[in-house]
């Protein structure tokens, strides 16, 4: 069962089984195999309504009415992949209780840092280890470029055994 309905907007209909949460286990420190599974949020393809949304961009999930963002949604593609490509790769705590990540972006249609908000919590079901949610995603040009960073496998294996991750010092932000 898809947790996300498409939208159809002027005949085009765009789908969001890429969306779809899934499994992935990564090493981390001293040689632990943990189990990651992810969840997205309505808010990696949709952005709040403003004036000038017409009623066929409105999206309503889980009780909240958003508007249907077509770069989110075109950007969404990616994160699956993106994801899964964290190990060995640094993230950072942003100023809330929350962790959030950079890619460049560059095509002939957009270019930007492409900001990834997560969070993470420890598991309670057998056989998993953390739970991981994409809260948003979007393009943010003027992002900060100083935060507390942390690496991935780290905040993982530190969330799995619930152990308290500290805040770091502020350091560049690597956009990759």
């Amino acid at each position: 069962m898809l947790r996300f309905r498409p939208k159809t907007i002027q005949g085009v209909t765009y789908t969001l089984d890429h969306l779809e949460g899934f499994t992935f286990t990564l090493d981390t420190e001293g040689g632990k195999r943990r189990a990651v599974i992810v969840g997205f949020s309505c808010h990696c393809f949709t952005e709040d309504i403003r004036q000038e949304h017409t009623p066929d961009y409105y999206y309503v999930h889980g009780g909240e009415k958003r508007a249907f963002d077509l770069t989110r949604h075109a950007l969404s593609k990616r994160l699956p992949e993106i994801i899964r490509a964290l190990y060995g790769r640094t993230v950072y705590m942003s100023k809330e209780a929350n962790y959030f990540l950079l890619r460049t972006i560059e095509t002939t249609e957009l270019a930007g840092p492409y900001l990834v908000f997560f969070n993470v919590r420890r598991a309670k079901q057998k056989g998993v280890d953390v739970l991981m949610n994409v809260e948003s995603a979007y393009l943010k040009p003027g992002m900060t470029d100083r935060a507390s960073a942390i690496r991935f496998s780290t905040l993982i294996e530190r969330t799995a055994t619930g152990k308290p991750v500290p805040r770091g010092p502020l350091q560049l932000i690597k956009r990759k």
